[in-house]
């Protein structure tokens, strides 16, 4: 606080770093003890999401977070965040489909034992996977402040749900193994409009 006494001094490559790592951080420990454990995935991201918006709540005293520069909050303004969803979308359509990577996830997900026994190594590649998933719940939240131009712990209540509910409405299988970015990316857009429908019938 003595090098920077208000949110609106720090260099906006700093708050995008430190919520970049903390997702990161969150992701690795997810995937660590799934991997180590053996916990079902659900219950374990869901302890972290719990414990995650309990100590975001302890840090700020439940209070908001504002006073955000104006470099930061054009990160949700306008087009960016659009832009951003869909350079995500691409990579990870690419990564999924065409490398390595995707071919090891959709492996694991379809049958952990038969991909275990085919020489992957699953769980240095669970704690990947759930590293990259905690990386870009950190970009949401990220672009979410931004939009919104105040840091919440409350902030994103429910989206786990709308990323589920996205997810299956484009295909993917909650057992595992099936699912493609494009159907996920169909599925939001179904999502988006059905809810900005709703509003506007009221």
């Amino acid at each position: 606080r003595a090098v920077f006494p208000s949110l609106t001094d720090l260099p906006v490559w700093i708050p995008i770093v430190v919520g970049l790592g903390v997702g990161l951080l969150a992701g690795a420990i997810n995937g660590s003890i799934i991997a180590i454990t053996g916990i079902p995935p659900f219950i374990a991201t869901l302890g972290m999401m719990v414990s995650a918006r309990g100590l975001a709540r302890f840090y700020t005293e439940g209070q908001p977070v504002s006073m955000l520069s104006d470099s930061y909050t054009a990160i949700g303004q306008g087009a960016m965040p659009v832009i951003i969803f869909l350079v995500v979308a691409v990579i990870f359509h690419i990564a999924l489909r065409y490398t390595k990577y995707g071919k090891y996830t959709y492996a694991i997900g379809g049958n952990m034992q038969a991909a275990r026994t085919s020489g992957i190594n699953v769980k240095r590649h669970l704690v990947i996977v759930y590293s990259i998933a905690g990386l870009l719940a950190g970009l949401a939240g990220v672009v979410a402040s931004a939009r919104a131009a105040t840091g919440q712990a409350g902030m994103g209540m429910s989206y786990e749900l709308d990323a589920i509910a996205a997810a299956v409405i484009g295909g993917t299988s909650l057992s595992g193994g099936v699912g493609r970015i494009t159907g996920t990316v169909i599925g939001a857009l179904i999502l988006g409009v059905m809810a900005s429908g709703f509003t506007f019938v009221g």
